[in-house]
């Protein structure tokens, strides 16, 4: 009868490491945000990832150019995300962009770490993909994840 509460224990703790593991860990699939900034506010002790943003998108007459006389053209495109840490320590971001398909598969993804220091208001991570201008024209949908590591 012991070893079945000292198992019942274990399995609690065990449990609750993983729960904490999940903590600051997260994920969305949202529509492509061609012009403005697309809301996220996902936050993990007192960092934020307000949103994202993307920066460099084709201008429509890229975009006619590329249809008419170069499908293979291609355009850089920085997602943007904006971060505020108004907490006490240091973070570490990882960050994850997946453009999409119309049927939902990864056209074009990019990642990046970077850190914002403690009490830091308004700063940014930029990740970074070169892409087809016409992938990114058609694109629907982009999944985001993000990982925010208290340092």
């Amino acid at each position: 009868m012991r070893i079945a509460g000292i198992s019942w224990i274990s399995a609690c703790w065990l449990s609750a490491a993983v729960l904490v593991a999940e903590q600051g860990k997260f994920e969305k699939t949202i529509p492509f945000p061609r012009s403005g900034e697309a809301p996220l506010n996902w936050t993990h002790e007192r960092c934020t990832i307000r949103g994202v943003q993307v920066r460099n998108y084709p201008s429509r007459e890229d975009i006619e150019k590329a249809r008419r006389k170069d499908p293979d053209d291609h355009s850089w495109l920085w997602w943007e995300f904006h971060i505020d840490n108004r907490g006490a320590r240091d973070c570490k971001i990882r960050l994850w962009v997946e453009v999409l398909d119309k049927n939902g598969r990864v056209v074009k993804d990019g990642d990046r770490n970077g850190s914002v220091d403690a009490g830091k208001i308004d700063d940014d991570i930029r990740v970074s993909t070169r892409m087809r201008t016409l992938e990114a024209a058609d694109a629907p949908r982009v999944r985001l994840r993000a990982q925010i590591i208290p340092k």
